[in-house]
């Protein structure tokens, strides 16, 4: 039995292990995946999808989902993870539940090879610290291993089958959560201006603005979650909002914008959220939100979902253009040459 958290180097010299160093092993190990959870992102609903893909047959999932029920789906998440059920239940791969009865609001998790425990956590960390997807916060969690997992194991076990109802069997919600339009709030590295500010920076733009296509390529530009793993032959942790937009050489003005060589540049969106992005690659044709990759994915794509044009974990085609009825982001000049206002049109 260990301490672990969240690697950050403000802790750094507590020396504790995180949990990647542990689970990364155990998701090419595990042939079961079992997991009690209070609620679920969009993020980690992609990325289970994509860990089963990616195991081709080897892994089983048993995800019991403890809050979501009775607090609230959105109607985007409820579809996805209904999805996801009918999936694996599908392929004989597993099952989906939720909980109509209580609000379970813990988190274990069992990585189990056969009838053997690899390993086992409880704590603090949501499903999206084992799939790369969580924002940065600094959790806390107790890892057992061999058979001292197995107790966690068992108990998962034993939660579902009290509180859980397969989804697929489970009465669908007659109310569902708005959408959030609060699209980046609390992610690192974004700033939310005040109303105030932010008609300040709307007064002060420029009549320079370049427009840029958004690009439909299976693997690349609004799809870059779909290319290949960071590491050839292994599963690499990804986040569905990663994105890199390509600037084409055709498009008019783009020398307006700031090149790689310049550095990072400010945007702000028309909801407030300030944020910086870069520009990368050969003649500088990627552009890309600095630092985290997810920034201007999570505000494009969160932006498609709210509009119904898109799925949780579906690949953006020019069908999902089309519903949405915009194509093209555009960066508009501040008159001092400090920032830029960032649209979808």
């Amino acid at each position: 039995m260990d301490l672990i958290l969240t690697k950050n180097p403000i802790i750094s010299r507590i020396g504790c292990k995180d949990i990647s160093y542990y689970s990364s092993e155990y998701i090419y190990k595990s042939t079961n995946l079992n997991i009690a959870t209070g609620f679920i992102s969009n993020e980690s609903i992609a990325e289970l999808k994509r860990l089963v893909d990616f195991r081709h047959r080897g892994l089983n999932l048993s995800l019991f989902i403890g809050m979501n029920y009775l607090d609230g789906f959105t109607k985007l998440q409820y579809n996805a993870v209904k999805d996801l059920g009918a999936y694996l239940n599908g392929e004989g791969l597993g099952e989906v539940y939720v909980s109509p009865r209580a609000m379970y609001h813990g988190k274990m998790y069992s990585f189990m090879q056969g009838n053997n425990c690899l390993g086992a956590f409880v704590g603090s960390s949501n499903l999206g610290s084992f799939m790369g997807t969580t924002q940065k916060y600094i959790e806390a969690d107790m890892h057992f291993e061999k058979d001292e997992g197995c107790l966690v194991n068992e108990k998962i076990i034993q939660l579902t089958n009290i509180l859980g109802e397969p989804i697929s069997s489970a009465k669908e919600p007659t109310k569902f959560k708005k959408p959030t339009t609060a699209l980046l709030d609390g992610y690192e590295h974004v700033v939310k201006l005040s109303e105030k500010e932010l008609n300040r920076c709307l007064q002060l733009q420029s009549t320079l603005s370049v427009s840029i296509p958004l690009k439909t390529e299976p693997k690349s530009n609004l799809n870059t979650y779909f290319g290949a793993g960071k590491v050839k032959g292994k599963f690499s942790k990804r986040d569905y909002y990663e994105v890199e937009i390509i600037i084409g050489q055709d498009v008019p003005n783009r020398d307006l914008l700031p090149n790689k060589d310049d550095g990072n540049f400010t945007v702000i969106t028309e909801e407030g959220y300030k944020f910086e992005c870069s520009r990368q690659g050969d003649y500088s044709k990627n552009l890309r939100s600095a630092k985290d990759l997810k920034i201007l994915g999570r505000w494009i794509k969160g932006h498609m979902e709210n509009e119904g044009a898109l799925k949780i974990g579906e690949m953006v085609t020019e069908e999902t253009l089309k519903a949405f009825g915009k194509h093209n982001i555009e960066l508009t000049r501040s008159k001092d040459g400090t920032f830029w206002i960032l649209r979808l049109k």
